[in-house]
């Protein structure tokens, strides 16, 4: 509703918000969230963020507001421990709720300069939680348009990451988070790129022959065995948050100027999908987004080419294919797409590989770490667990040959002690 607030001219749009606002009230300033903002002041924003967001739509509760200026003027208000986009969450709430009509605050916010946003992420081996990351600092600093402060690097820097993080999640079929990911152009200015455009269209045609945008834990065969109460519990179980992500996009997107454009811009060389679609092949997995691909003309799958390499890219690191790899990089500086994120990281890990082969072979030693010691300590350890066992009253006699046929030596025999026989080292 936040981010809708902002296109409230489109439509009927300020109707539906004054409709929906109604619902989370009860909840948002129930007695639980009260009882939280007092109990933990360290958590007291957090507890408040929903009442918060219902402020600054223009619905007021004082009581509310006396009790969270308490907790926030506590002694514990800052004993929480949070890695920089969590803390970039509490400035944002903080301001938001301290002042929800003011100008723009002045500045990047400090914490956005130690977050993800502000360095460079790992497109090749990063998590999900570090594009988790870098989507909701996002969020925080823009304000949804609302009252956006400056961003700690460039938008084309930015942008750059975004793109790498967006080839993955498609890839991957993680809808959820793609969602997120394709918030950091409307977020972030009035221009989509190709990739952006696509992913847009993507996620809209899974949406409309899915009837909702699933979830990776969503499984539609599983939902369309469900009937009634059943497939609705299965769906808002599993699929909640890519819905809730669907809109938060489409009200961004809404908003004036950020609608993302019919077709797929772009201009790249003729021929250039063509010859990264080699490393991609059919039978590789079945993702959606080859399906929306193939629906394309010749010069929008080309202005695609950068988004198939950073897709190729990732699926050869995980494979280990470092020869296709450098293939993938000679491809891209002919082509005039080596001057990306993922293609330079790319580069730099062929670089460590390379100093790791020149990494002498170590020598086979007999002392002090020969295999022969660790067999011995091996047997060692396999008395004093099996005489463990027996002390917790775990009788097994199969327990000794077991853990010893694990370490291919001769088996533990289990004397009436209930220790362990252990044979001699040979």
């Amino acid at each position: 509703m936040l981010a809708a607030s902002h296109a409230a001219e489109h439509g009927n749009v300020r109707a539906r918000i004054e409709k929906v606002a109604q619902v989370p009230i009860p909840y948002a300033r129930s007695e639980r969230m009260l009882l939280g903002v007092c109990l933990e002041p360290a958590l007291a924003l957090d507890f408040a963020q929903a009442h918060i967001g219902l402020r600054r739509l223009g619905y007021q509760d004082s009581t509310f507001d006396r009790v969270l200026r308490q907790s926030i003027a506590s002694q514990a208000r800052c004993g929480h421990e949070r890695v920089p986009h969590r803390t970039l969450e509490q400035e944002w709430l903080a301001t938001a709720w301290k002042h929800p009509r003011s100008s723009s605050p002045h500045g990047t916010p400090r914490a956005a300069r130690n977050s993800v946003l502000n360095h460079p992420m790992d497109p090749l081996n990063g998590s999900r939680d570090d594009i988790y990351g870098f989507t909701h600092a996002l969020m925080y600093v823009t304000d949804f348009n609302i009252r956006p402060r400056p961003l700690p690097r460039e938008r084309a820097a930015i942008l750059a990451e975004a793109e790498v993080a967006l080839a993955r999640r498609p890839d991957e079929q993680d809808y959820d988070l793609a969602g997120e990911v394709l918030l950091a152009w409307p977020l972030s200015g009035r221009s989509w790129s190709a990739a952006a455009s696509f992913g847009f269209r993507l996620l809209a045609r899974v949406e409309d022959e899915a009837g909702f945008l699933p979830a990776p834990s969503t499984r539609l065969e599983r939902l369309n065995s469900l009937q009634g109460s059943e497939r609705s519990a299965y769906l808002l179980a599993t699929a909640y948050h890519t819905v809730y992500v669907t809109g938060l996009l489409s009200a961004v997107a809404l908003q004036p100027g950020r609608t993302p454009p019919a077709g797929i811009p772009g201009n790249v060389k003729s021929g250039s999908a063509r010859h990264i679609l080699q490393f991609l092949k059919p039978d590789d997995r079945s993702a959606h987004w080859r399906d929306e691909f193939d629906r394309l003309t010749g010069g929008e799958r080309d202005a695609l080419a950068g988004l198939l390499l950073k897709i190729a890219l990732r699926r050869r690191t995980l494979q280990r294919g470092f020869g296709a790899i450098h293939q993938l990089l000679e491809m891209a500086y002919a082509v005039g797409l080596a001057d990306t994120p993922a293609a330079s990281q790319a580069a730099e890990l062929l670089e460590r590989l390379s100093a790791v082969s020149r990494w002498p072979a170590p020598r086979a030693v007999s002392s002090p770490r020969s295999p022969r010691m660790f067999r011995e300590l091996g047997r060692s350890l396999l008395g004093r667990l099996h005489k463990l066992a027996h002390r917790f009253g775990y009788h097994d006699e199969q327990f000794g040959p077991r853990l010893g046929s694990a370490l291919n030596q001769p088996s533990c025999s289990v004397t009436q002690s209930g220790g362990a026989g252990l044979p001699e080292s040979r």
